[in-house]
């Protein structure tokens, strides 16, 4: 299966960026209190799970990404049940599965630590499950949807989102069937899970969620606005990944045949379940609780459609095959979207990792070189990296989430370690300068002509011993200038 090598490529090539060292940094604290702090706003159970294969399979790259790839994997797995039952032919599961495999963004975070793909394959499950329910309306399968729904959460805060459209899906599908015994059961499950949600938010999330009224970084993303613009904006944010995913014309014809299958019975409570799911999060977006800008965060919705949009193109050509003059016209077309999906991907670039800031190398050169006396600057959008990468046991300080967004920072190792903003950076190295032989700086993460501006500034501060560059990071080692002779 092609889309597993593409999960697999690069998984432990490059050193965790910024981002992921402050989930990874869970792994290498010391004590309860300290693991606690540094888990912030990432799953529990899923923290939980990357720190089990930290100490099962080492603090590597790639043994601790091999959780994202783990849930990437599966989500494969979801998306050809799902849209099997869907398409009511595998022809639906194979299409679903397609599509999810070779997914761009998907196959992206299957390659980084965070729990993005967690949050996806437990959207697929969580839909399927109710589906099976919707057809059998069995309390097994409906305990099940609850199981996925409860013990899912542990790994993916998305479940918060999902929870309530799938359970109004499931009772408006009980209500249309005058399905009384369902109705009852559908609504005893929602005070369950209701009440589950509501604790766990309370206790678990929200003293750690950000404010996107205070944290500059949330607060400079895009939401939707209370307007008639509202839509364009949505769609504008999610068309692209959905075209990413299905190619633009396989989108068009998607959503075409999603709209079409979600109109009959057996297919209803899924269209209910991601109609209700879109509105839900467009609702809360303009609360300014969750920003439309950030693809990562949407995942787990702009994944599921482009599951149920080819499952449902699968059902639909199934069913042209009841009559053969039509399912001929319908193969012919589903040929032609097929070759537009294989033409819209850039295959070389699907093996490729995104967001690489490769300074862990860079910190374990400092490491393994620096001297007594020496002096470690850190710029302050590699702080999180230092802390991983270094050979002590990282130390945090909790601070507030209006200050930044995971709500601690790591404590500097010692005086002649220095964790420096560009507002700073001036100052600290030319003390630093004046009170050592050999000064370190390390960055990552920076545009170019910051980068550029930096540069500069370290050439008039001191002089360059060692220069060393990996992709996102570079490394320079800085020395006194010698005074200039006086002339005669």
């Amino acid at each position: 299966m092609g889309g597993v090598p593409a999960r697999l490529s690069e998984l432990g090539s490059w050193g965790l960026s910024n981002d992921e060292a402050w989930v990874a940094l869970s792994t290498r604290v010391g004590g309860f209190h300290q693991f606690w702090l540094a888990i912030s706003l990432t799953p529990v159970a899923w923290a939980g799970l990357v720190k089990l294969f930290s100490l099962a399979f080492g603090g590597g790259e790639a043994s601790l990404r091999a959780v994202s790839l783990l849930f990437g994997c599966l989500t494969m797995w979801a998306a050809f049940v799902a849209g099997r039952r869907f398409a009511g032919h595998p022809l639906g599961g194979v299409l679903a599965l397609a599509v999810v495999a070779f997914d761009p963004l998907s196959i992206s975070y299957s390659r980084i630590l965070k729990h993005y793909t967690a949050e996806t394959f437990f959207c697929l499950l969580a839909i399927d499950r109710a589906a099976a329910f919707a057809e059998s309306r069995a309390r097994r399968d409906l305990v099940l949807l609850a199981l996925v729904l409860v013990g899912g959460l542990g790994f993916a805060n998305s479940q918060l989102f999902l929870a309530p459209p799938i359970l109004a899906a499931l009772l408006l599908d009980a209500l249309l069937r005058r399905d009384r015994q369902s109705v009852r059961d559908v609504g005893i499950l929602g005070v369950a899970v209701g009440v589950w949600f509501a604790l766990y938010y309370l206790l678990m999330m929200a003293p750690r969620l950000p404010s996107a009224s205070s944290d500059p970084y949330w607060r400079a993303q895009v939401y939707l606005s209370p307007s008639w613009d509202a839509a364009r904006t949505g769609w504008t944010h999610l068309s692209w990944p959905l075209a990413a995913a299905l190619g633009a014309r396989g989108l068009a014809v998607g959503l075409l045949c999603l709209g079409v299958a979600c109109v009959l019975r057996r297919q209803r409570v899924v269209g209910a379940a991601l109609v209700l799911l879109v509105i839900e999060l467009a609702v809360l977006s303009m609360m300014r609780a969750v920003p439309v800008s950030q693809p990562r965060i949407l995942l787990f919705v702009t994944a599921a459609v482009a599951t149920f949009c080819a499952a449902a193109v699968g059902l639909v050509v199934a069913r042209a095959w009841r009559r053969p003059a039509l399912g001929i016209f319908a193969t012919v077309a589903l040929a032609g979207l097929a070759l537009d999906f294989v033409l819209a991907h850039q295959w070389r670039a699907l093996g490729k990792s995104i967001l690489v800031q490769d300074a862990g190398p860079l910190v374990q050169r400092i490491e393994r070189e620096r001297q007594p006396g020496d002096t470690v600057v850190v710029h302050g959008n590699t702080t999180f990296i230092f802390a991983y990468y270094q050979r002590s046991t990282p130390v945090l300080d909790p601070v507030p989430t209006r200050a930044v967004s995971v709500g601690y920072v790591p404590r500097p190792e010692d005086q002649h370690t220095l964790f420096v903003n560009d507002q700073i950076l001036d100052a600290a190295l030319l003390a630093a300068l004046r009170a050592s032989q050999r000064v370190w700086f390390v960055a990552s993460r920076l545009r170019p002509s910051r980068e550029r501006r930096i540069r500069e500034l370290l050439s008039r501060a001191g002089t360059t011993a060692l220069d060393e560059r990996r992709p996102g990071a570079f490394l320079v080692l800085l020395t006194p200038r010698s005074p200039t002779p006086a002339g005669p």
